[in-house]
């Protein structure tokens, strides 16, 4: 019988060791959004808005929530907040978090978080996804290539906004780890270069990950899109952990080349379980496949999107039917 608790099983796994089981980042961890922290519109309570609903979030952005994707976009009918990468200093008025009663806000979430797993807070929009929240995506990306200095300056703020947000998280919250959003691509693609994404958001990025460090504190970053060559400048900045790693990118080959030193949320996300209902023991089977497969070595925690029907329950069936996985021995080496 293990002694180790859920959390202490799923460090395992952050801290680049071998876990005693498969962790189940849906039941060993706690995720949770203080309304108070309000980088999207909060949300109606419901899981379905866990990251937003519709309403102005603390930058003055409208979103509206959108039952079909489960998930909140800027609103059109507004015109955008920033007009002119140059004028953001102008333009962006950053929330005071001084105007927040941090103490009751926690003494109202003291129970969220249970001692056996793992506490994580999740920030939404970072620098790249607040800077298209701001002014729209095809003019962000302009931005970045017409007035990189002023894109850089912007960046620079935001991140300096996170990390007071993060201080006061820390100062308040008995969290573990925080999560920090910030999409870099699409379903192809990354939104910009690699060469971009070294200049003008790396030195931010790695700021963040050396916070991190200093605070003792586990941070899992988030991006969805296909964004498989960023990995390595990545990791360069510091990242050790990344989700949602989307199946649009070689999942494996990833874990095989930077497994001792990234890992890896997600993984379940496959195109086969997309196209429709399929049967359950259709679904199980390739989504054992995948999990036995990939999570060898302990460095991919897997994690399938909630708008799949029946994925969540057949992760979970699959991960309490392989309790034993890690005490065959090879399952403890990464693939190579």
């Amino acid at each position: 019988m293990s002694t180790l608790t859920p959390k202490e099983n799923y460090i395992r796994v952050l801290t680049h060791q071998v876990p005693e089981w498969i962790p189940n980042a849906r039941q060993d961890e706690v995720n949770y959004i203080p309304p108070e922290i309000a980088e999207r519109a909060p949300g109606d309570g419901s899981i379905e808005q866990a990251l937003g609903g519709t309403g102005f979030d603390w930058f003055g952005v409208h979103w509206v929530f959108q039952p079909h994707v489960r998930a909140a976009t800027v609103s059109h009918e507004y015109p955008p907040i920033l007009t002119d990468i140059k004028k953001w200093k102008e333009q962006v008025k950053f929330p005071d978090l001084e105007a927040i009663d941090w103490a009751a806000a926690a003494e109202r979430d003291k129970d969220v978080f249970v001692p056996e797993k793992l506490a994580n807070i999740t920030l939404l929009n970072g620098p790249f996804e607040r800077m298209h929240a701001l002014m729209g995506m095809s003019e962000a990306c302009m931005a970045l290539l017409i007035e990189p200095e002023a894109s850089s300056d912007f960046f620079s703020a935001v991140v300096d906004h996170k990390i007071r947000v993060m201080e006061k998280i820390l100062e308040y919250y008995p969290v573990d780890q925080i999560e920090l959003h910030d999409d870099w691509g699409h379903q192809e693609n990354q939104f910009f270069s690699t060469e971009v994404w070294n200049s003008l958001l790396a030195p931010h990025i790695k700021r963040l990950t050396e916070f991190g460090k200093e605070k003792n504190i586990f941070l899992r970053f988030h991006s969805c899109g296909k964004i498989e060559n960023l990995i390595p400048s990545m990791i360069e900045a510091g990242i050790e952990h990344w989700t949602s790693a989307q199946t649009i990118n070689d999942i494996e080959g990833i874990i095989k080349k930077y497994g001792d030193r990234l890992v890896l949320t997600g993984g379940m996300d496959m195109a086969s379980l997309k196209l429709g209902a399929i049967p359950k023991d259709e679904m199980k089977s390739i989504v054992e496949g995948q999990i036995l497969n990939l999570c060898r070595g302990g460095a991919l925690l897997p994690l399938g999107a909630s708008a799949v029907v029946g994925l969540k329950e057949t992760i979970n069936e699959i991960l309490e039917e392989n309790k034993d996985f890690f005490k065959k021995p090879d399952n403890c080496l990464l693939p190579v």
